[in-house]
């Protein structure tokens, strides 16, 4: 079965690739939301027709890829958190599974319940945008729930489902993992959740599949008191995924979001690491806490601090 992680990235020059078809899109955009809102019809702003981010070259060259978890737009749904990713000038994101899907389909959410009409109108609304759906989060507390959301993400294209499922349901994600050639991340919330240290998810993985392994929050290392970059030493050899955060404090379990750069989380140190270990493919979410309706020339002031580093570890 192929593993979708050792593909060829070739993703770096994705911003480039569909900047043009995200500018038309945008624009166009603009104008309906212009009418729209004149309407009374919506109450968020229309996107700008121009995204604040350009392109990540040196991102590129690296093989890694940028983009959101949508719980940092938690406060809006699916379609449009979709908008803001593509007004960044980002390529990728990751969902989670409670958030509503569109201002038409409020009632529903991205995950196996979705109508094969709806999840066209998901796909269609990604590839519209320029946006690569890669992943989503999903709770996976219960067997025949999580099958089904394993069913979901292979039909959406997905290459990566996270989440924290009980150890007791690990033999059976494990087979899902194969069986739908998704790859299972395991997630860490701050202590005392049951992941929270390294190494009981190291204890679980140990002997599973290599579809299995990490999506590294390193706001939440931080937060429990852990160096992210020690943290990520040890599970190098599993990580799926980022979570990348900064925060204002180290060791402060409700530290607020930093961007990044400018707080106490490492990330340039992590991003080094993340070279040293010949991590491949890897994806960094911006999954931002601090307010879900975040002005994104924030998030792209972080896009740019990223992009810095990528150029110093390319040219080093």
């Amino acid at each position: 079965m192929k593993d979708n992680r050792s593909e060829s990235s070739g993703r770096g020059t994705a911003i480039s690739r569909t900047g043009i078809k995200r500018r038309e899109f945008l624009a166009k955009s603009v104008a309906a939301g212009a009418v729209a809102g004149a309407a009374g019809l919506v109450n968020y702003p229309a996107q700008a027709a121009q995204p604040l981010v350009e392109g990540m070259p040196n991102t590129g060259k690296l093989g890694w890829r940028v983009g959101f978890a949508t719980y940092s737009f938690r406060s809006v749904t699916v379609f449009e958190a979709l908008e803001k990713t593509a007004a960044t000038g980002l390529c990728h994101a990751e969902l989670f599974a409670w958030q509503k899907l569109s201002p038409a389909n409020p009632d529903v959410t991205p995950e196996r319940g979705l109508s094969k009409t709806q999840r066209n109108d998901l796909r269609k609304k990604a590839a519209d945008l320029g946006v690569k759906i890669v992943g989503m989060y999903s709770r996976m507390k219960d067997p025949g729930a999580t099958k089904a959301d394993f069913e979901f993400a292979a039909d959406m294209g997905f290459e990566v489902i996270v989440g924290e499922p009980p150890e007791a349901m690990l033999d059976v994600v494990e087979g899902l993992t194969e069986e739908f050639g998704v790859d299972l991340a395991l997630h860490n919330h701050p202590k005392p959740s049951h992941y929270w240290n390294p190494d009981t998810g190291l204890a679980a993985l140990n002997g599973r599949s290599k579809r299995m392994g990490f999506c590294c929050d390193t706001g939440h290392w931080c937060r429990s008191g852990f160096d992210p970059v020690e943290m990520l030493r040890k599970v190098a050899s599993r990580v799926k995924t980022f979570h990348l955060k900064d925060l204002e404090a180290f060791g402060v379990l409700d530290a607020k979001d930093a961007i990044w750069g400018q707080g106490k989380g490492r990330i340039a140190d992590i991003l080094a690491e993340v070279r040293k270990q010949d991590i491949q493919n890897p994806y960094f979410s911006i999954e931002w806490e601090r307010n879900p309706n975040e002005a994104i020339k924030t998030h792209a002031a972080s896009v740019a601090f990223f992009e810095k580093v990528a150029g110093e570890l390319v040219a080093s």
